[in-house]
């Protein structure tokens, strides 16, 4: 399979690291001119000379519209020329164009007019399909107020580079409430004394409330994933700025904290037209545990970093290995094979994808020359888990090959790819299905675990991982048998 002008990802549409939303391209810069000495005598300036008449609202209008008709027509072309599926599960693709056409030329700002457009490919009811463009998220940039009492943060603030930054707080729903479940060491957050079981009331002066345009009711994965998606992203902002947190502490006292956005700790890495993005491998030991986690599927730097954990696993003694897909949204779905190829003796298939014309096996396979870890293996999700990673689990899931601890993924598992359509838009969009060896389609149900672990602000508050801790016992207890 070769697309040569395109990648080929698994990645989900809209989450905050792995966005399609490319800002667009600062203008070209301008050479300097040379000096020229002054003249020695007054010189008169030319007379003024008009450029024209002046753009009426009019013709404002009229060439917004014309630029607005470009990009629906380039999208709607798209989704019908390149799905991966020829009758589009049956939606009358013509009459959706007839339908969104005038709403989306006639919306009231680029704001709007993107919702649109997304509700528009939103009507094929897949994951991965998304439009972003210049004024797509403008109407979530308000000003932060601050509360009574607070000190406005929304005032000037200097970024100490041109690079995102963020607090050190993860934020999900637990007991159906945004609170914070991880607080990174060294951060910002840590600095200010927040803490996991922290109930999060606002970001940035906004409560952290989801709609959502579809007509699809959202599964309740979707609608925790849609929170932690918020949060994450009203989180983030270029390093050195400030964001302000609001929380009910553990002893549910209201509280503030004026947090100051940190430096990413990784290099960037870049992909195409996704912003670029900060890979990071975390691998340790736990006893005769090997624990690895990473935050995206890529092929460099992230897979050597994972082979160079598992072999130094294997030299220390390790007997078990925990691979933690928490929060990992996937990325480069090739990556999945050689993962599984480290843990197999035999040619093992992680599933099928069914492309618009042709389809593919995903067969992992021993690598020659490498000793793979045959132990025990348990794999980590929970709402943030999708594409690349549901793959993986799935794949050794159904093999026998290991076990799923924790909660449901996400089930947006498509291949697809991002493109540029007109006037600075960027489209991702589908180009294949995809089954679990057993035939089983993830999108949309996600992959179950086999044990599932219930998460309580309880256990945050006593600092304990209870998802980590009930998969230790699952693979220690594996190994018994």
């Amino acid at each position: 399979m070769s697309l040569p002008t395109r990648r080929l990802l698994f990645v989900l549409a809209s989450v905050v690291s792995l966005c399609a939303c490319a800002a667009p391209a600062p203008p070209p810069a301008v050479e300097p001119t040379a000096a020229v000495a002054p003249p020695a005598a007054p010189v008169q300036p030319p007379p003024f000379a008009s450029a024209g008449p002046a753009p009426t609202r009019e013709s404002k209008a009229s060439d917004r519209r014309a630029e607005r008709l470009a990009i629906l027509d380039a999208a709607w072309k798209t989704v019908r020329d390149k799905h991966y599926d020829k009758t589009l599960g049956g939606v009358d693709w013509n009459a959706v164009r007839a339908r969104y056409e005038p709403l989306a030329l006639g919306a009231p700002s680029e704001a709007a007019f993107y919702r649109t457009l997304n509700q528009m490919i939103g009507e094929l009811g897949q994951s991965h399909m998304m439009i972003t463009g210049p004024g797509a998220e403008a109407e979530d940039d308000a000003e932060e107020l601050a509360a009574p009492g607070e000190a406005a943060t929304s005032g000037p603030q200097t970024p100490i580079s041109g690079n995102p930054g963020d607090p050190g707080l993860t934020v999900r729903v637990i007991e159906g409430r945004p609170t914070i479940t991880a607080v990174r060491p060294r951060s910002a957050a840590e600095r200010a004394g927040l803490e996991p079981g922290y109930i999060v009331t606002a970001i940035g002066g906004r409560e952290l409330k989801v709609t959502t345009d579809s007509s699809r009711p959202m599964r309740p994965v979707e609608e925790r994933f849609a929170i932690r998606r918020l949060a994450t992203r009203r989180l983030l902002g270029l390093a050195g700025t400030r964001v302000t947190v609001r929380y009910l502490d553990n002893s549910d006292q209201p509280g503030h904290a004026v947090l100051v956005r940190d430096e990413p700790a990784t290099k960037p890495v870049q992909i195409g037209l996704l912003p670029p993005l900060y890979p990071q491998v975390r691998a340790r030991q736990q006893g005769d545990v090997g624990i690895v986690a990473f935050n995206v599927f890529l092929l460099a730097p992230v897979l050597d970093d994972i082979k160079k954990a598992i072999d130094r696993f294997q030299a220390h003694g390790v007997k078990e290995l925990i691979i933690d897909l928490r929060g990992n949204p996937g990325g480069h779905g090739a990556m999945a094979i050689p993962i599984a190829s480290r843990l197999v003796d035999a040619p093992l298939t992680l599933g099928s994808i069914q492309f618009r014309d042709f389809p593919q096996v995903l067969i992992a396979k021993p690598e020659a020359g490498v000793t793979p870890f045959l132990g025990p293996v348990a794999i980590l999700t929970d709402e943030g888990t999708a594409s690349a990673s549901e793959i993986l689990a799935a794949g050794l899931q159904e093999a026998k090959r290991a076990i799923v601890v924790g909660d449901s993924s996400l089930g947006a598992v498509l291949p697809s790819v991002i493109e540029q359509l007109p006037h600075g838009a960027v489209m991702q969009y589908v180009v294949a299905d995809f089954k679990t060896p057993k035939g089983v389609l993830l999108e949309g149900r996600g992959v179950q675990p086999d044990k599932r672990v219930v998460e309580t602000r309880a256990g945050l508050r006593s600092g304990h991982d209870p998802v980590l801790d009930a998969a230790l016992v699952a693979v220690r207890a594996s190994r018994r048998k």
